[in-house]
């Protein structure tokens, strides 16, 4: 068994997708359970927006569970761009699960996300000349990894990444006694050489078309979601819901871009009341109409809507959409989930998919 603790929903959900990939079952959850059989269990433990010391605490306890549960290894996942109290998991979890030293390999080569001469980047773009300099909670004001970390470093490598060859590499030099911390590359990387390649790349099934419930808690993505959704057919809906006329719609068109918006209706009050109330407004409509596909982008939207509808396990399913992970909720009737973090697009396989369900 191999156990991920995430900080948030989403990059659970990403790292469960790509271990059934890898020819693993796998299982995401919000309470660790280690009895299901899964071959990996990714805990989403939604302490990114936490304080440091509520974080290493709540980190604290999840990983004694898991050293108690005997796991192959374990990996933490962090954001790609060190969004949240990632020093005080990380150095809270190596104590916890007994190790010595700590790797953090945030940078995703894959996506244009590299790290050269301890300076973080997207797409050649300094990370602080970014979208990510205006994020609403923690904005990335320096591209130094030892910045956005922002304290000692003592006994945690942060070496460059540029290339995936690179993160291979550096996959290869983790010990019994390191604790791996970091996004999906350096996720994905650990699989490649440590999991046997006749179990390796399963031929996925494929995305499932039906009733649609598109969830946008995203203001600084709602929009290019806006725009999109209309274009693939979508009616949309933002603050005040009307739900009502969002289950209309649905049983009319099969299809719904739901958010918080950018209107007058989502100014002047706290994200978290804002994303509780789409979850809500989520819940009431999939309680009055059947959905088939639930697609929910951001860790902090993800992981309200779970919570109001009480799945605290969801299985990954064997489909591909890169840069997502879908579930199912486990030993519970519900909708496929669709889980993206929030710092990347919809990919075009998504739009596709839907539109075929008209």
């Amino acid at each position: 068994m191999i156990v991920v603790l995430a900080d948030d929903l989403s990059g659970a959900a990403e790292l469960a997708g790509i271990a059934v990939r890898h020819g693993l079952s796998a299982e995401l959850q919000t309470d660790f359970f280690p009895d299901t059989g899964a071959d990996v269990i990714c805990v989403a433990a939604d302490t990114r927006s936490l304080p440091a010391e509520h974080a290493a605490q709540t980190v604290a306890a999840i990983t004694k569970e898991i050293v108690a549960a005997k796991p192959t290894w374990i990996f933490k996942k962090c954001d790609s761009v060190l969004r949240g109290p990632v020093l005080a998991e990380t150095r809270t979890m190596v104590q916890a699960a007994g190790k010595t030293r700590s790797i953090i390999l945030s940078a995703n080569p894959s996506r244009g996300r590299i790290v050269r001469n301890g300076n973080y980047s997207i797409n050649g773009q300094p990370l602080h000349e970014t979208v990510f300099a205006n994020d609403p909670e923690h904005p990335r004001t320096t591209s130094r990894v030892a910045d956005l970390l922002g304290a000692d470093l003592a006994g945690i490598e942060t070496p460059d990444v540029e290339t995936s060859a690179d993160m291979l590499h550096l996959a290869a030099s983790v010990e019994v006694d390191t604790l791996p911390v970091g996004a999906a590359d350096f996720f994905e990387a650990l699989l490649q050489l440590r999991i046997s390649p006749r179990d390796l790349f399963l031929q996925p099934a494929s995305v499932s078309i039906g009733t649609t419930l598109l969830v946008c808690g995203s203001a600084a993505a709602w929009a290019q979601r806006r725009t999109e959704a209309l274009a693939a057919g979508f009616p949309v809906f933002a603050l005040p819901h009307d739900v009502a006329a969002a289950v209309q719609a649905l049983n009319q068109f099969d299809r719904v871009l739901i958010g918080i918006g950018d209107d007058s209706a989502a100014q002047g009050h706290a994200s978290a009341i804002l994303v509780r109330q789409l979850a809500v407004t989520v819940a009431e409509i999939l309680r009055r109409t059947p959905v088939s596909r639930l697609l929910l982008e951001g860790g902090a939207t993800a992981a309200a809507v779970v919570q109001e509808l009480g799945w605290t396990r969801l299985r990954a399913c064997n489909v591909f959409v890169p840069g997502v992970g879908v579930m199912q909720p486990v030993n519970s009737p519900g909708p496929q989930l669709f889980i993206k973090p929030g710092s990347y697009p919809w990919p075009p396989e998504i739009w596709p998919c839907v539109d075929a369900g008209r």
